[in-house]
């Protein structure tokens, strides 16, 4: 245990009451997952490493809050975790409440934790990537099966597993963006079939998602401005449309798919605060936002990607839809609405 890292935060819990983790260890320049770690035998306790298991032992816990977020936003979905799926180093979640994707060769570090939030107990499983960057963190409500609730601790707390120090520096993947590649690449762009397509068309070209963006700038990219987003949501809440929102990291993708109602700004945080699905956007990290549209079997499907100024993507948002039926109208429309309204702008590629 590091007796002085530990010291660092508590004096540093005692200066900013109420601190998150997350931040404390941004402020002390480690990882969440080193702070964590020097709470092991008090209110941490470290998860055997089988994750693909515990992700098949999720409904036992019954109804929970997901959380997932990156660097820029925070999304938590409150249900059940449901359709578990384990395929190799893949696996998936597919609930009409908590719908995921997600990426197993990126968990590294599992814990169970006990902490006091706003003078209440909260309990959850937290699982972190090699970096020590959280990839998905699901808590106990007071809805939560007890019994199941008991049964996975018992079954995945291994308090004989030490902490080493095992992190992992993140290195930036070096990109081509070779140009003369370009026309090739909008040729596969113009037909394509499936939205999943597209993400294999990027590594086929090694180009960044945002660098893809970019050069598809005009014909199927299209810029608009950060103000313009926040109103298209206040008008999808009020047009009471059903809506999809992806936020991710390298190990895990959540979906909200449904309306959204209560938005509030707070500061430089951009909030739905519905009683089922939570969303906090900074919305000062936000560089770049992105109209994409990609063709489809199904038709065009449009879709609504923010970046930040490192050309990491922090959300992305479409209209409600399904395999083999077509994107909303209504939807598409208003999203090309600010395309027209915002057409002179011209985006700061990093």
């Amino acid at each position: 245990m590091n007796e002085t890292l530990k010291q660092k935060w508590e004096n540093l819990k005692n200066e900013i009451p109420n601190l998150r983790i997350r931040d404390a260890a941004k402020h002390l320049k480690v990882s969440e997952v080193e702070l964590l770690a020097t709470k092991i035998g008090e209110t941490t306790s470290p998860l055997k490493p089988n994750f693909a298991e515990f992700l098949m032992n999720t409904p036992n816990l019954g109804y929970v809050m997901a959380l997932t977020r990156n660097e820029s936003c925070v999304h938590e979905r409150k249900g059940v975790y449901k359709n578990l799926s384990v395929n190799g180093q893949t696996a998936l979640a597919v609930g009409e409440d908590i719908d995921l994707r997600i990426f197993l060769k990126d968990w590294k570090f599992g814990f169970y934790v006990e902490d006091i939030s706003h003078g209440k107990i909260t309990e959850s499983f937290q699982f972190f990537d090699h970096s020590g960057d959280a990839v998905h963190k699901i808590y106990k409500t007071d809805s939560s099966s007890i019994e199941g609730w008991e049964n996975v601790k018992k079954t995945f707390i291994d308090e004989t597993i030490t902490f080493n120090n095992e992190i992992e520096v993140r290195i930036p993947k070096k990109e081509s963006n070779v140009e003369s590649k370009i026309p090739n690449f909008l040729e596969e762009w113009t037909n394509l079939e499936d939205t999943h397509d597209f993400f294999t068309m990027l590594r086929k070209y090694d180009y960044s998602r945002e660098f893809a963006l970019f050069v598809a700038k005009g014909k199927f990219a299209f810029l608009i401005s950060q103000n313009d987003f926040t109103l298209l949501l206040h008008q999808v809440s009020k047009m009471d449309l059903d809506i999809m929102i992806f936020v991710g990291n390298p190990g895990m993708i959540q979906i909200h798919t449904g309306k959204i109602h209560k938005l509030e700004t707070m500061g430089p945080w951009f909030n739905v605060l519905d009683p089922e699905f939570n969303l906090h956007l900074r919305t000062d990290m936000i560089h770049n936002v992105w109209v994409v549209d990609k063709p489809t079997k199904d038709g065009m499907v449009t879709s609504l990607e923010l970046f930040d100024n490192e050309g990491n993507l922090i959300l992305q948002m479409f209209g409600k839809r399904k395999p083999g039926i077509p994107q909303s109208k209504v939807w598409q429309e208003l999203v090309h609405g600010y395309v027209s309204k915002d057409n002179n702008l011209n985006p700061s590629f990093v």
